[in-house]
């Protein structure tokens, strides 16, 4: 391990950067082990122009050829190929066909990979699409060179990094991200960012344990530009002292402040086409940004009465040919907080929405865009009225927004006040949270302790003979027994296996339906199988390596849980070195 702690935010709208000392390291002058400090970030503001500022846009913009000079995208490290940061998306406000935004939300994407080359979706002819995963990876680079900058004797690729995701993110999500840190030198580790949120309020407290009750439940909230992630945590008594558990994590629910954009934007497009001017689908993109930039203006500001909105024109002159129109605060008050944050009833489910047979290749966004009514659904699914609320996400900077939500959740929990803790800066919370998690994993201090509700088992063919009219039998074999701490050490079965290499098959999981504990490694022989809840099975192809399609190769497994909830099985082959790697999401069993 080096010197540092890292957690890095790579958000769907902006991307920030934390670190602290390690107890071990050499303090350098101005330096406290343990401080948690931002690292401002170098990127382009303007042409020729660089200004190193404590967030990042999450945004990418392809110039045209003759658009800068060379000397226009130098940064600190290099000429820039593309623009990444606060140029890129003020540019990206007056053009279309050239900016990638949201890309984080595409790497979960339904019907596009994350390496389909698929970004900007409006790409004009001459701009090369790329992939989710390669914006990934130039965004983390950027923030690998602003380290480098910054600390060039401590190379990040030998600190102890954290990278946050949502809660919500697929396996194949996951890995894309770990894949892309890896590419740009970094032995990243995965925290999701409504717990990240929490250590970021855990390293802000005295004494936490001030602020907390036992059995009481806490609700993190965060709301950022693509995604909603909710989780609880509970208050619990370890044997006299208090203790943190993580007890319950949302689905994945794709709405957040992109979703406040759009919504304004297609207001004003209407309203424009009232008038007589239909919008071309490239000149949708630059009201979009141009929304977005009105909205924060309008929700920081109540006594703002409204704000004008320039949309993009083709011409000799930009000014002369484009066209405006006014975002009032009536409109955001009526659109963005009636209709994100209703008055909903504990337990009223999100809205499904009738499906059009076409669509265009583009998110998946939520059909519902009540954020109230998910978080409904969410406590009603588990049963939990939370007593303190943790919101985070740049959405919650509105104190509108802000009290509105607070208001909202004391009436659906039949409340007359609810505790709201007082998060990090709200922007920066979970890359602080990543950097705290970190050092308390290495050096020690409070933890959020997230364990199996259940014993996971995987379905192996028993040895039993087939039996006429009866489907073949198969054993449960526990892999990750009952309270299993997500993120501890893997565990080895104590029998070999055989299994098939080269050819689809089909993977059987199980999970107990009492508290007991299991071993490691015990046996559910099939004629008891029945006792067990059978989850989703999973289809999947092995690579044969040398072997051929088919064989059966003997093998010893390891499980071991991520920090994420991840369960995966390594297949270790015991007469050479190859191995093979089954996953499977615990948290959605």
């Amino acid at each position: 391990m080096g010197d540092y702690f890292i957690g890095i935010d790579l958000g769907t709208t902006h991307s920030a950067v934390y670190y602290s000392l390690s107890a071990k390291a050499t303090a350098p002058e101005g330096q406290m082990a343990g401080q948690i400090h931002q690292l401002a970030i170098p990127q382009l503001i303007a042409a020729g122009q660089v200004d190193a500022r404590p967030l990042l846009p999450s945004f990418v913009y392809f110039p045209h050829q003759s658009e800068f000079l060379e000397s226009d995208l130098q940064l600190p490290w290099g000429k820039a190929s593309s623009v990444v940061g606060q140029l890129a998306r003020e540019l990206g406000a007056k053009s279309s066909g050239r900016l990638i935004q949201s890309a984080k939300s595409w790497l979960c994407h339904s019907r596009v990979t994350a390496d389909e080359a698929v970004l900007p979706v409006d790409a004009l002819e001459e701009v090369t699409k790329i992939s989710p995963a390669q914006v990934t990876e130039n965004l983390l680079a950027h923030l690998v060179n602003a380290w480098a900058q910054q600390f060039p004797n401590a190379p990040i690729g030998e600190q102890d990094v954290v990278i946050t995701v949502p809660a919500s993110f697929d396996p194949a999500a996951r890995a894309i991200t770990e894949q892309s840190a890896e590419r740009v030198g970094l032995r990243a580790r995965l925290i999701e960012e409504p717990l990240a949120a929490f250590y970021a309020w855990l390293a802000d407290q005295q004494k936490w344990s001030d602020s907390l009750d036992v059995n009481e439940h806490i609700l993190v909230v965060d709301v950022g530009g693509g995604t909603t992630d909710l989780s609880l945590i509970q208050a619990v008594d370890n044997d006299g002292a208090l203790g943190l558990e993580r007890v319950a994590v949302g689905r994945h629910i794709l709405l957040g402040g992109d979703n406040m954009d759009l919504t304004l934007t297609y207001h004003l497009a209407a309203q424009l086409a009232q008038e007589g001017t239909n919008l071309e689908p490239w000149q949708i993109s630059g009201l979009t940004q141009a929304c977005r930039e009105a909205k924060e203006r309008l929700l920081s500001n109540a006594e703002l009465e409204d704000v004008s909105v320039v949309v993009p024109s083709r011409g000799r002159s930009l000014f002369n040919n484009s066209i405006k129109t006014t975002l009032t605060q009536q409109d955001v008050q009526r659109l963005l907080i009636d209709g994100f944050f209703p008055a909903v009833q504990f337990g009223e489910a999100a809205q499904k929405t009738a499906r059009s047979g076409f669509s265009t290749i583009n998110l998946d966004y939520e059909g519902d865009p009540a954020i109230t009514r998910h978080i409904s659904e969410f406590l009603a699914q588990h049963d939990i009225k939370p007593t303190k609320i943790l919101l985070n996400g740049g959405v919650f900077n509105a104190n509108v927004i802000r009290s509105t939500i607070e208001m909202r959740l004391e009436q659906m929990l039949g409340q007359d006040a609810l505790t709201m803790l007082t998060p990090s800066h709200l922007d920066h919370a979970v890359a602080k949270g990543a950097t705290y998690y970190a050092q308390v994993q290495a050096e020690g201090g409070v933890k959020v302790k997230s364990g199996l509700a259940a014993n996971y088992y995987i379905g192996v063919a028993s040895p039993m003979p087939a039996i006429p009219g009866m489907a073949p039998p198969v054993d449960a074999i526990c892999v990750a027994p009952f309270g299993l701490e997500e993120g501890s050490d893997e565990q080895m079965l104590p029998n070999e296996f055989s299994l098939v290499v080269g050819e689809s098959v089909t993977f059987r999981f199980f999970q107990s339906k009492t508290s007991d504990v299991e071993s490691v490694g015990r046996v559910v022989a099939s004629f008891s199988v029945g006792t067990l809840n059978e989850l989703n099975p999973l289809s999947i192809r092995l690579d044969a390596g040398h072997y051929q399609a088919g064989d059966m190769v003997r093998v010893y497994l390891t499980a071991r849980v991520t920090e994420l909830g991840l369960l995966l099985l390594q297949a270790h082959d015991t007469q050479s070195d190859l191995s093979w790697t089954i996953e499977f999401q615990v948290r959605e069993a």
